[in-house]
């Protein structure tokens, strides 16, 4: 049976599926498109009730941190969320991280650096602030990221070089042989990539292509809070605080109801954050402290 030292097979995969990877062997054959709207009213006044204790703690509470755990908590009781396809072969990751991007200062010429976040059975929203805000705290002072050190090193070479070069990690990435220490650092080896583009005021974000370097399966872009007008149940109207997601997924690691399924769960979070208070539970025992 194959192995990775980032994975486990998966080997319970319905018949069809598993001739995906031979007819779409690519995730930009696999990619699938879509948004969810979520009222934040309630997001919003729950992480101001959190920013006085979190002051006191030195730690940063944000709409974005409501946003990110309640993904963590989706796809921890959702694990298929958290699967990946390489070498034609159905994968089900050990562990749950994402990644997003920091940017340094808002000018052109100011840095990017990458921030991973890993989440642990029994981490409440409490736990997942504080690592959050740690990891972006460490990304802003940060002088050289880790994934331009190693890019500097490369470009030093010839290019025939460089493309030998990649076409051997590229051999190594679809056997899962990659170095731990190169998947913590490029970005693209996690469970969900982010990109919270309500940071640089785009309220409808578009959606970000998946990439066939790396295991990710889920991007997530995040809009900018704004108000909307919309009926309740008694066709009264009212202004509620709304934000945008829009999702790409790779469509082979699971079927369209289990999507829809899994962003009705994501939006119940985020409608009830109190929810996120409760200790992280995983539905996959693959996940490991």
């Amino acid at each position: 049976m194959a192995r990775r030292n980032d994975a486990d097979p998966v080997t319970d995969v319905a018949v069809l599926n598993r001739f995906f990877p031979y007819i779409m062997p690519r995730r930009c054959d696999a990619m699938v498109f879509f948004d969810v709207d979520l009222d934040v009213t309630e997001a919003l006044r729950y992480v101001r009730s959190k920013k006085k204790d979190a002051r006191e703690n030195d730690v940063t509470v944000r709409l974005f941190n409501v946003i990110l755990a309640a993904l963590a908590r989706t796809m921890a009781e959702r694990p298929r969320l958290n699967r990946f396809i390489a070498n034609y072969e159905y994968w089900q990751r050990r562990e749950l991280s994402f990644n997003f991007i920091v940017k340094q200062d808002m000018t052109d010429e100011a840095p990017e650096r990458n921030v991973l976040v890993k989440f642990l059975p029994g981490m409440t929203f409490d736990d997942i602030s504080e690592v959050m805000d740690r990891a972006i705290k460490a990304a802003w002072y940060d002088d050289v990221s880790q994934d331009e050190a190693a890019v500097k090193f490369l470009l030093k070479l010839p290019k025939f070089l460089i493309r030998l070069a990649m076409k051997g990690l590229g051999w190594l990435d679809r056997h899962g042989l990659v170095p731990s220490s190169l998947r913590d650092t490029d970005g693209v080896h996690v469970s969900a990539f982010v990109a919270n583009l309500g940071s640089i005021d785009i309220a409808n974000p578009p959606h970000h292509h998946l990439y066939e370097w790396g295991t990710t399966s889920v991007f997530m872009t995040i809009g900018k809070v704004h108000r909307t007008k919309i009926l309740d149940e008694n066709d009264q109207e009212r202004i509620q605080d709304t934000l945008q997601l829009s999702f790409t997924v790779d469509e082979r690691i699971a079927e369209g109801y289990y999507f829809i399924k899994s962003m009705k769960l994501l939006r119940s979070f985020v409608e009830n954050p109190s929810l996120l208070d409760q200790p992280l539970e995983f539905a996959d025992p693959h996940i490991r402290r």
